[in-house]
This record gives structure tokens, C-alpha cells and sequence, in this order.
């Protein structure tokens, strides 16, 4: 294990980068799709993925922003621009080459959620009401609320989390959610009180421990949906 940069071909043959990391070993495992938030694949990223790859699964992590600003970026402003100037959906369609890309990987037994940070929580949603996968998750996800009229499509186990203070993801859009999935047999969307916004992200400065540790838990047993030798643990 560890990664390595990789290079994805649009369905169009375009090329662009991202990151790939999985467990050691030559067996097939689930496949895990990240959609970054707004800071792109930065060393925070690549831990957080390859800590997946250490729970085994192979964990495919896409340039999101390739068309627009590349590469991953420190600067909150330049994140925010190129998260408002960012075609929804074109986004959408690079997704599903990637989400395609990882499920023919020889190392994926054919299975493969999305997990969002921030800005990818919107097309874990999306990703699960429209292309089949089989798990979805978010930490602090924005954009979710836009796309609530596809939460019908979506039959995959969820596990959504949200801060309860956190001024990206207003509570009102959280309810919304709560309401849109309520419904779902295999949903589980939390929030945790008081805090903010990305308490998933180590170097962040809204990381909370406690926060990170109890989401993560609750994702991972999202995602061993997808290892029958451990489904139900």
C-alpha cells in the first residue's frame, strides 16, 4: 500500500489525474469513489483514503476540479471559486467514469460506494439515485438538500453526517434530508450536536475527535455492506 497518482480516460478520451490506494494483497475487495471537498486530493486527503485501503478496500480519488483549477489547493478562496464555477452536469459525468473506471479494476470485486467530504456529499446522493452503486456516504456534505426529488431512486445503505452547528449545511437543509430519507429502510443520517463544519478533517480547523471517530465508525460499517465475510458485524 501506499498510493499512487493515476490517470482516468473520460468516456470522450479526456485524461485526467487523481489517486488510487488498496490494501495489500492481490484478492478482490469493494471499491471505495471520494469525492473531495473544495481542497482537492492534498496529503489530508490521501491519509484519510488510505486509511479505507487499510480497512480494506481499494479507494479511487478523482481531480473533481480538473476542467476548471486542478490540483488541490490551501487557499479557501480559490477552493470556494472553483466549487461555484464548477458544470454539475459535467461533474456528474466524470463521476461515472471513475465510478466505471474503479469497477473494472482488477483488484475491484465489482462493488463500490461513494463517500463525500464537504462539496462531495451532493454526488454521493446523486451517485446513489442514478448509477446503481452500493453504498454512499458523507461527512458535513453540501448540496445534498438540491437533489432530495432523486431520493426515491436510491435503494443502497446511506450513512450521512452532519454538524449540528455547522453554517455550510444549514439545519433546516439537514431536516429536509432527515425527512427525504426517512423512508429508506438502510439510511442512517446523524448529526452531532454543537458542532461545526469539517469534523472529519484532521487538519481542519473544525476537526473534532470525537465527531470523526463515531462518523467514521458508522460509514465503515456502511461500506462492509459490501465484504460478505463481514456483512452484519
Amino acid at each position: 500500500m501506499p498510493g499512487s497518482d493515476i490517470n482516468y480516460r473520460t468516456r470522450t478520451n479526456e485524461t485526467f489525474s487523481g489517486y488510487l490506494t488498496q490494501p495489500d494483497g492481490d484478492e478482490k475487495v469493494p471499491g471505495i469513489v471520494v469525492i473531495t471537498s473544495i481542497f482537492g486530493i492534498d496529503d489530508e486527503m490521501k491519509e484519510l483514503t488510505d486509511a479505507f485501503a487499510e480497512d480494506g478496500f481499494i479507494v479511487s480519488v478523482p481531480d473533481a476540479f480538473w476542467r476548471t483549477v486542478p490540483g488541490p489547493t490551501a487557499d479557501f478562496q480559490k477552493g470556494l471559486a472553483r466549487m461555484e464555477s464548477f458544470d454539475f452536469d459535467q461533474g456528474v459525468k466524470d463521476f461515472e467514469d471513475v465510478i466505471n473506471d474503479l469497477r473494472a479494476h482488477p483488484r475491484c470485486n465489482g462493488k463500490v460506494a461513494v463517500l463525500g467530504f464537504c462539496f462531495g456529499g451532493r454526488y454521493a446522493h446523486v451517485a446513489a439515485a442514478r448509477f446503481g452503486i452500493d453504498a454512499a456516504a458523507a461527512y458535513h456534505g453540501t448540496g445534498i438538500g438540491l437533489n432530495l426529488d432523486e431520493t426515491s431512486q436510491i435503494s443502497c445503505p446511506v450513512s450521512f453526517h452532519f454538524g449540528g452547528a455547522d453554517p455550510a449545511v444549514p439545519m433546516d437543509e439537514v431536516k429536509q434530508v432527515i425527512e427525504a430519507y426517512s423512508g429508506h429502510e438502510n439510511a442512517e443520517i446523524v448529526v452531532y450536536d454543537g458542532i461545526g463544519h469539517n469534523f472529519s478533517m484532521p487538519y481542519k480547523p473544525g476537526y473534532d475527535a470525537d465527531a470523526a471517530k463515531a462518523s467514521r465508525d458508522a460509514v465503515l460499517r456502511c461500506f462492509r455492506s459490501m465484504q460478505p465475510s463481514t456483512a452484519g458485524e
